[in-house]
């Protein structure tokens, strides 16, 4: 199976790197200073797991793809860049996208896949997926993978017009999907990577939306580590209630978050080292760009149209709205 991996910092590096380690055919697309990083000494993860060094990978320039780009056809293509990068990635990898094909986002956020299909990718090239993994690329290169382990899930998003049909093109249609799903995560799993398939997609991205998005949008306000939140009562209570909040956008736009998954969340967080921060925070920080739209301003407006009280998401984009650059 041919794995091609866009964009090549924590995320893609890290997966990447696994899948190419452990012998799969991988085809990394990269950019800019990490582009030519990778093509002259390859990839170097540090990892809680284990450290990987490739010396020699398979890396193409983002900007100059083309239809003839790559030798064999891409089975899988992992979208590992940033929110705000997502439309002028998806521009850049058209011309790769074949009819078996199938494209996964491993962004943070709830809503690629109406981006994807905005941007022409047909629904029926598009698996959801989601990434678990608490890493940086530093500046040197290097991906530095410091907590948690790492996981990825998929899933099929539900097709709505064929959920009562029950015709034979139809169903052979569904178990293709099912089919390539396995295949997919079958080849994760070889590589060592903790894999899920879930049949409620929407249901964990979500789920991973209320973690990083929440404890983001606090941890950036504040500009605090996790550990420096959870010393403070107060400050840490409001950690407990924007996840809250964050929740409870969910179930209005019709997603099934339990108090369980709430809780199951927050202890989650309590187990992460003391130094974690986001990758949203460090952005910020740096006064670069940053998923502030698609992980605190995208949840406000959903707040504000469908009438629920977040008083902390609030004051939390206020906070960081008025320290963004004018």
């Amino acid at each position: 199976m041919h794995f091609v991996i866009v964009g090549c910092g924590a995320v893609g590096g890290y997966f990447g790197g696994r899948l190419a380690q452990h012998g799969e055919n991988v085809t990394f697309i990269a950019r800019g200073q990490q582009f030519k990083r990778m093509e002259a000494s390859g990839l170097t993860i540090n990892s809680i797991e284990g450290d990987v060094q490739l010396d020699s990978v398979n890396v193409l320039d983002a900007t100059s793809l083309n239809s003839d780009s790559l030798a064999t056809p891409a089975d899988v293509i992992f979208l590992c860049v940033k929110s705000y990068q997502l439309t002028c990635a998806i521009a850049q990898i058209k011309p790769l996208i074949l009819k078996n094909t199938r494209v996964i986002s491993l962004l943070n956020g709830v809503n690629a896949f109406e981006v994807m299909q905005d941007q022409g990718v047909a629904g029926e090239n598009i698996i959801g997926g989601l990434a678990k993994i608490i890493a940086e690329k530093l500046d040197n290169g290097v991906i530095n993978h410091t907590g948690a382990k790492p996981h990825i899930t998929l899933g099929a998003f539900a097709d709505k017009s064929l959920k009562c049909a029950a015709d034979e093109q139809t169903l052979a249609a569904k178990a293709l999907a099912t089919e390539r799903l396995s295949e997919i995560a079958k080849c994760l799993k070889l590589a060592g990577i903790s894999v899920g398939v879930t049949s409620d997609i929407n249901l964990a991205l979500w789920r991973k939306f209320m973690l990083v998005a929440a404890w983001g949008a606090l941890a950036a306000s504040r500009k605090l580590t996790l550990g420096e939140i959870r010393s403070q009562s107060h400050i840490a209570f409001l950690l407990e209630r924007i996840v809250n909040e964050y929740a409870d956008i969910a179930r209005k736009v019709g997603v099934s978050i339990s108090d369980k998954h709430v809780r199951e969340t927050l202890s989650f967080l309590s187990r992460l080292p003391d130094s974690s921060e986001t990758s949203m925070q460090r952005d910020l920080a740096l006064r670069g760009n940053s998923e502030f739209d698609v992980l605190v301003a995208y949840p406000m407006a959903l707040a504000e149209e469908l009438n629920v009280s977040t008083p902390v998401l609030t004051q939390c984009y206020q906070k960081i709205t008025e320290a963004l650059p004018q």
